[in-house]
């Protein structure tokens, strides 16, 4: 618990940290999307994620999970190897523990097991008697003073509580990310009902280099922007403005020739395809704005003060009963 809060915890600020830890990669302006087809285009295997103001240069990651990064020249920035520098091992561990699936197993049992954990706590704190302000109260002494047994517990079931809906939203998404597939299915079947959305007409332009596939999304979804390129069998992700999921879910699909082969709306698809598509940017904040984010930032704090304050205090409460 304590690892993936922290991890989480700082990756909320990915993109800053990045340009506090390469500062070349603060640019004034966005990558045009010209420039990063153009960039595209030298790459055959791996993805791409498009410029955002938030993110204003253009990733290329490869097949070995190596980032590159351009600016609007396509002059490369940096060049991060996996697990290269910090940020690479926040990105595994907060993912999988830098254990591929085995690591994703892990974390989905501990995470099952999380949201046990805090839902007892809630049992257990309940007051049965008195004011509910009397049982959130906290008493500071030094925790490592004899009264700092009181502290410590007064201050995780403060914490446990002040902070439950928060923490309990951070960890069932987390969970359920980790058992996206299943998670996806269940919900689909639960919630089919669809929604038509009328699109023009698939374009019949060939497309033979990343500039122009780029160039018929606004032709294919009118409402959307491209944010992630599939650069081995060619493939869009686009974005619409009201889309939770910062990177988009709604599809353009090429043929061999180059020709658009598909297209798919994720405003059509299944509602509960749509609210599974809503978890991934409800647990990084993507949502919401600085008031969710400020939210989920202190959700992760709780998360690290919690076990800290649980086990120091069981560790203090056995000490005594070993006197």
């Amino acid at each position: 618990m304590l690892l993936m809060a922290i991890s989480g915890s700082l990756l909320l600020y990915k993109n800053e940290l990045l340009m506090l830890l390469y500062p070349q990669l603060a640019l004034a302006e966005p990558v045009s999307v010209s420039a990063a087809g153009t960039i595209a285009d030298g790459f055959s295997s791996g993805y791409a994620l498009m410029p955002t103001a938030d993110r204003p240069w253009f990733e290329v990651v490869d097949a070995e999970k190596t980032h590159y990064y351009y600016d609007a020249n396509g002059t490369l920035l940096l060049e991060r190897h996996y697990l290269g520098d910090t940020m690479s091992w926040l990105v595994e561990l907060h993912h999988h523990l830098a254990l591929n699936e085995l690591g994703k197993d892990i974390l989905g049992i501990l995470g099952l097991l999380s949201i046990a954990l805090i839902t007892t706590g809630i049992v257990r704190w309940w007051p049965r008697r008195g004011s509910f302000s009397r049982a959130l109260s906290v008493r500071w002494f030094n925790p490592f003073s004899k009264r700092g047994m009181q502290t410590l517990w007064q201050l995780h079931r403060f914490i446990g509580v002040t902070l439950f809906v928060p923490i309990v939203i951070v960890i069932i998404t987390g969970t359920a990310i980790m058992y996206a597939a299943p998670v996806k299915s269940v919900l689909v079947s639960l919630f089919p009902q669809t929604q038509q959305h009328s699109l023009p007409p698939l374009p019949d332009k060939q497309a033979s280099n990343w500039s122009q596939r780029l160039a018929l999304v606004e032709q294919a979804l009118p409402t959307a922007e491209a944010r992630l390129l599939y650069l081995e069998e060619p493939q869009i992700r686009a974005k619409h403005q009201t889309e939770w999921h910062p990177n988009g879910r709604n599809y353009l699909q090429f043929t061999p020739s180059g020709t658009v082969a598909k297209v798919i709306d994720e405003r059509s698809t299944a509602l509960g395809n749509r609210v599974s598509n809503m978890i991934y940017p409800t647990h990084v904040a993507a949502i919401g704005g600085s008031l969710y984010l400020t939210i989920i930032l202190l959700s992760g704090l709780a998360l690290i003060v919690l076990p800290i304050s649980g086990v120091w205090f069981y560790v203090k409460r056995r000490g005594q009963r070993l006197k």
